[in-house]
């Protein structure tokens, strides 16, 4: 995807746009429900493109990433203050110090590289096409497009006692293109986005 149909793409992510998609994903997941918000969302911009829904993935997922790193952390300076305190260290207080600010450093440095990637890996639905925004390490991010014409199956796959609880899982869109499977990783409401991709292409059911 060019420069220019990224720059195109910022204008239909807004703040005010992002806070409708959030309304829409906090409705009960009724196929009714969905076509009426749609169908009134995009009367307001009648024949132009608006952004439907905005995702990242689950904020589960980025604790489920995290938390044995922040419990690493909390280790290390626990331990270092017992051994600071009331240990007795001599000449390795230094050394001590150091190892200690060195693992946290690079403990640091991996949580927010684990940030990053989650902030910054995004799924935008318009009702006219998907796009994937993926990043690769700190300097790459691949930009990936489907159009809503090409869908022609989703499924979804929800696994796990944690992800039924928080209502989390991946959706495959398989598709007619070039790109056989779209894959939405670790979404919430999974089910729901399905059925906002089938009303966008007309696909839906009920």
């Amino acid at each position: 995807m060019s420069q220019e149909k990224l720059r195109d793409l910022e204008k239909i992510i807004t703040e005010s746009e992002i806070a409708k998609s959030k309304i829409l994903l906090s409705r009960k997941r009724k196929i009714s429900e969905i076509r009426v918000f749609i169908t009134d969302l995009l009367a307001e911009g009648a024949g132009e493109e608006k952004l439907v829904i905005f995702l990242r993935r689950h904020w589960i997922n980025l604790f489920l990433q995290i938390w044995p790193l922040l419990f690493f952390l909390i280790l290390i300076g626990g331990v270092y203050f017992f051994l600071f305190n009331f240990g007795s260290l001599g000449d390795g207080e230094i050394l001590l110090s150091f190892g200690a600010a060195v693992v946290s450093l690079f403990l640091w440095a991996f949580l927010f590289f684990i940030f990053i990637d989650y902030y910054l890996d995004v799924w935008v639905i318009t009702n006219e096409r998907i796009i994937n925004i993926e990043q690769k390490g700190l300097f790459k991010r691949e930009v990936s497009e489907l159009r809503l014409e090409k869908v022609q199956d989703l499924t979804t796959e929800i696994g796990g006692i944690i992800s039924t609880l928080f209502d989390f899982g991946d959706l495959y869109v398989q598709t007619a293109g070039k790109r056989e499977r779209f894959l939405f990783k670790s979404i919430p409401h999974p089910e729901r986005i399905k059925d906002v991709i089938l009303v966008l292409s007309g696909e839906e059911e009920g």
